[in-house]
């Protein structure tokens, strides 16, 4: 089992637990607040209709019971949620915008 980061939405806000975000289609769903079937529905789509090869941009990971678990990236959860029409896709949107075109604040070095 791979160690990754994810986005979570707790107390109001959304968080990320670092910066290698690899999530499965539950935690998509989860975040985006639809159904698994529907995060399902919308990377098969993708992968009928764009160009992007989805193969690039997801892995599988084995799981401790034998199993594998097909992970996606943080560009595929963005490309995911501007598929999805719900409240908490809209404010995952705006959200990934502020960090995207927030300034980083700069601490002023002032020499005496």
């Amino acid at each position: 089992m791979m160690k990754r980061d994810l986005i979570v939405f707790e107390h109001e806000r959304f968080e990320l637990t670092g910066y290698d975000v690899w999530m499965t289609a539950g935690e998509i769903a989860s975040l985006l607040g639809v159904t698994i079937m529907k995060v399902r529905c919308i990377i098969n789509r993708m992968r009928s209709q764009l160009a992007v090869n989805l193969d690039l941009i997801s892995k599988y990971d084995l799981l401790e019971s034998g199993y594998k678990d097909e992970l996606y990236n943080l560009e595929c959860v963005i490309a995911i949620s501007y598929h999805v029409h719900t409240g908490l896709a809209s404010e995952f949107r705006r959200w990934i915008c502020d960090r995207v075109t927030r300034r980083k604040e700069r601490a002023m070095i002032v020499y005496l």
